[in-house]
């Protein structure tokens, strides 16, 4: 590693000498710490973080440089994670070093990357390298990749490494090739593709594997491979106000784990594929979204033995819409690798410049369990002595509907006023059955209103209230927010999220009682920095960002980040 990077630095300033007019430097900082304060009331507790360890923080520092007389790029990234609980909500990590670098030159229609590369093949399907900060996701490939680009009609690459595992690697070979063109004629513009991804498995993962089939009963036992690949082919079509994608992907069979007819995770050998189209239709006053996907056992990771974020190769659309408000964003579908046939439609609507209506909906179900996964029996007493017996219904997963209407009166002001209607399968996205035996099943309303006013160009102010009634959680919350600004320097605000009226048989016994979950946040800006102070209370739940959820606990503290660019 020590030669690779002074290779790459004696590379730029090489070439940052011989060619000093025509380079520059560009970089950013980011620096977010949390000071944990215990606070049992909410279950901020009996964690390291509130007992011991007090302060963990997560630091990143990039530098670019850009040579444009030589078409030449390179880039690095230090990180730092202290006492950090991005990689684990409940463990802290600690690890410092260097998080990319990667170098690109470009010869006339070839460009050649090495390095620590982020890409995706169409919609990520099949393949995507990202990374999330906020929910500490950085799945480089570390590895090389050519690209090709012949006239803008056609463009061709060709990758081939592994995959970033924090500051080591997994050790499975990923080698993947992507081909997309882009054709118009007259009105009609068609922009096909196709890919494939082969993800080839070291000895010391298969050992692993081996081992866990070795385990199981016999008749459920397979014979595992150390290939597995991905196809995948996609076109997006547009025609004046219409705009259609359509992606359809298929994987070879691979073990990987899957839950079985008694709802208990084992590895299975299957093979997988997956559906995703999008529809879009606009015209003065009035525009539509429609979507689509089906997935049927498509998991993609260096090896079965990863979980969760670990290891994960690719990334599943998410159908349902991702809120930004505090009380409608609580309950979000993320994607299901194993069954998923998921619905959405958006219709916006503008009869007049200063009105706007925008409706919403999503369902997601499943399409394959057995009757013994679908139907669940439920006993409860029956206030007479006696039990009842019901069913629970497994194969719905989701469903959403919102209405929301947009005024502007003046110039200046803006309101915004909706409801969301939520239906949540706990026991799919929780893992759990709820606060009842059995009861998984949570329906959310929720009414939401915010205005925005600005006093002049530079003075604006923000006020968000919501309410929201869900019987089988938390029972009943009120949420204020009173946000104000003045650009481009300063931003204050204070924030209430009030659990009023708790369901006093909540299974976590502190959300039995009333709880009020403060935060109050100051912003300063200084040029390209900011700097931002934030006291937080929060309760436990799940967190979303881009479409991909993870479970965190409460946290009481207080929040201190930097962010710089230059």
């Amino acid at each position: 590693m020590r030669k690779i990077l002074l290779t790459f630095f004696v590379i730029v300033a090489a070439v940052s000498v011989y060619g000093q007019d025509h380079g520059f430097i560009s970089g950013s900082f980011q620096s977010n710490t949390n000071f944990y304060i215990r606070d049992s009331a909410i279950g901020a507790a009996n964690l390291p973080h509130y007992d011991n360890l007090k302060v963990g923080s997560d630091i990143w520092f990039n530098l670019n440089y850009t040579n444009t007389k030589y078409d030449l790029e390179a880039g690095i990234r230090f990180d730092a994670y202290l006492n950090s609980i991005l990689r684990n909500p409940t463990t802290p990590y600690t690890g410092v070093g260097l998080g990319t670098f990667y170098l690109k030159k470009k010869f006339k229609d070839v460009t050649l990357s090495g390095g620590y590369l982020y890409d995706q093949i169409g919609c990520g399907m099949i393949y995507r390298t990202y990374e999330e900060r906020t929910l500490g996701i950085d799945n480089a490939l570390v590895g090389g990749r050519v690209e090709y680009d012949y006239k803008q009609m056609l463009h061709v690459k060709a990758f081939s490494g592994v995959q970033k595992n924090l500051f080591s690697i997994y050790n499975p070979i990923i080698t993947g090739f992507n081909a997309e063109g882009n054709f118009t004629k007259g009105k009609v513009t068609i922009a096909p593709g196709i890919g494939m991804v082969n993800r080839s498995m070291d000895q010391g993962s298969m050992n692993k594997v081996v081992s866990a089939i070795e385990s199981m009963d016999s008749a459920t036992r397979f014979v595992p491979k150390y290939n597995v690949y991905a196809f995948t082919a996609y076109n997006t079509l547009s025609v004046g106000p219409i705009s259609w994608y359509i992606e359809g992907s298929y994987k070879t069979k691979e073990g990987n784990y899957y839950l079985n007819q008694s709802g208990q995770s084992q590895l299975q050998n299957k093979a997988g594929n997956a559906i995703y189209s999008t529809l879009n239709i606009s015209k003065k006053g009035i525009g539509a979204t429609f979507l689509f996907k089906r997935v049927e056992n498509f998991t993609m990771r260096t090896s079965p033995n990863e979980k969760i974020f670990q290891g994960l190769m690719n990334f599943e659309p998410p159908v349902p819409r991702q809120n930004s408000l505090r009380l409608p964003s609580r309950y979000f579908a993320s994607s299901l690798e194993q069954h998923e046939l998921a619905f959405g439609a958006e219709v916006t609507w503008k009869p007049i410049k200063k009105l706007s209506f925008i409706l919403n909906g999503s369902y997601v179900r499943d399409f394959l369990f057995s009757p013994a996964l679908i139907r669940e029996p439920v006993v409860r007493d029956n206030g007479l002595g006696g039990k009842d017996t019901s069913y629970r219904d497994h194969k719905n997963f989701f469903g959403e509907g919102n209405l929301e209407c947009i005024f502007k009166p003046k110039s200046n002001i803006e309101l915004d006023f909706g409801f969301q209607y939520i239906f949540y399968n706990r026991i799919m996205y929780q893992q759990d059955g709820g606060i009842y035996p059995g009861e998984y099943k949570v329906s959310s309303y929720t009414p939401f209103f915010e205005i925005s006013h600005r006093f002049n160009k530079k003075m604006s102010y923000r006020i968000e209230l919501q309410y929201q009634y869900v019987p089988n959680d938390f029972g009943q919350w009120a949420y204020g927010l009173f946000e104000f600004n003045i650009a481009p320097s300063f931003s204050i605000a204070v924030s209430d999220m009030w659990n009023f009226k708790p369901n006093p048989n909540n299974v976590v016994a502190v959300y039995r009682e009333p709880h009020h979950f403060y935060s109050a946040f100051v912003a300063y800006t200084y040029g390209p920095h900011r700097f931002s102070l934030n006291y937080v209370k929060q309760v436990a739940g799940i967190v979303c960002t881009g479409g991909v959820c993870r479970f965190e606990p409460a946290f009481s503290g207080v929040r201190f980040s930097v962010t710089s660019t230059f």
